[in-house]
């Protein structure tokens, strides 16, 4: 089988929206080369495709395209050489390529040239998709989706490593000389030490409203990527109630679109506007609080509802007191901060009753605030 085969299997790849990279190319071409003569088609297949596929959602589309592409060409192994030099010789008249057809080292540059190109344009689109204001993202568009399952795999492995740092290795001297002196004084172990786990609650509460509808499922669909990184995560939709969605963390989806249908059947319905004052309450007596729990709050911050009592915002009083009963409330504004600073933004009295407000328009905002949690 020619090197073209493994560019054309990419290239297929590529075209249905795979990450497909040179080095998973070149890598692809190296084990056909060293394998396809000792190893069946399965196995040949497997190994394959343990090159390519990184998302579960994929192995279906290389599975499809492989088989199309290698199923003919790739009879079983056989065992007597004499069905061996019989099945090379048919394959050799039906299937395989002539010699004339063999890619040579100028064709090859020119190949690897092409799928850099596409690999650049590639980036370009997901760049784009990840610095635009989510509320200007296509519902429809599936890019949008895989790319919220990458920055949740990116963060679930950065907060991955800061767990692993937490391991100290530094030499408890009390302990370590205490230890040995049972043993004469000799250096017969080392103690390090070790730091205190400081276990952390996340509670994410999310604006459904008509403002933060898919704001809220973009947001959803980067948690379910990276949520068992958390040592322990709840998760709310709110608008005029508070629903419990966390359940649905466990299911799996493909699109945005079964993530509001698995919340639907919750029982939320998107209203136009938010009873945030309503909703604050429910929470501040639903959740379990304490100092070892952040709130995480996705809003635009826009009370409508909201009723005054000598000035003071009645949602914001509750809010100061769930800031009170936890460690911290961080609230995600999606809106960008110019808009702040208006009559009918909330900002500012979130912040003076307690709460850390981040921007975070674009995905690549929302997946910088929670890797950091």
């Amino acid at each position: 089988m020619s090197v073209s085969k493994i560019i054309t299997l990419s290239n297929f790849l590529r075209k249905e929206g795979m990450l497909v990279s040179i080095r998973s190319t070149i890598t692809a071409s190296r084990i056909w080369e060293e394998y396809h003569e000792i190893a069946d088609y399965d196995e040949l297949k497997l190994a394959i495709k343990c090159i390519y596929v990184k998302n579960k959602e994929d192995s279906y589309k290389f599975d499809n395209i492989y088989d199309q592409l290698f199923k003919k060409v790739r009879p079983e192994k056989k065992k007597n050489n004499e069905s061996q030099h019989i099945r090379n010789n048919e394959i050799s008249s039906l299937e395989m390529p002539s010699s004339n057809n063999k890619i040579v080292p100028e064709q090859e540059s020119v190949e690897n040239k092409a799928l850099i190109k596409d690999r650049k344009k590639q980036k370009v689109v997901n760049d784009k998709l990840t610095n635009d204001s989510i509320a200007s993202l296509d519902e429809y568009d599936k890019r949008v989706f895989d790319i919220c399952q990458r920055l949740s795999k990116k963060i679930a492995n950065q907060r991955s490593k800061r767990k692993k740092r937490h391991t100290s290795h530094n030499i408890n001297m009390p302990a370590t000389i205490r230890y040995n002196l049972k043993n004469g004084g000799h250096l017969v172990n080392l103690i390090h030490q070790k730091p205190p786990m400081r276990k952390t609650k996340q509670i994410f509460l999310s604006d459904i409203s008509g403002s933060c509808e898919w704001i809220s499922t973009w947001f959803f669909a980067i948690l379910y990527g990276c949520y068992k990184s958390f040592d322990k995560i709840t998760v709310y939709d709110f608008d005029n109630k508070i629903v419990d969605v966390t359940s649905t963390l466990g299911s799996e989806f493909k699109n945005a679109h079964e993530i509001n249908f698995a919340h639907q059947k919750l029982g939320i319905r998107p209203f136009g506007q938010s009873d945030m004052t309503n909703s604050f309450k429910e929470f501040l007596d639903q959740a379990e609080l304490n100092k070892h729990t952040d709130v995480i709050l996705l809003t635009d911050c826009r009370d409508w509802n909201g009723k005054r009592e000598d000035g003071v915002l009645e949602s914001a009083e509750v809010l100061h007191q769930i800031v009170i009963k936890s460690r911290k409330v961080i609230i995600l504004n999606p809106e960008k901060k110019i808009r702040w600073n208006t009559p009918t933004s909330c900002v500012s009295e979130y912040e003076k009753a307690g709460a850390i407000v981040y921007e975070a328009g674009t995905l690549n905002q929302f997946a910088d605030v929670i890797s950091q949690l």
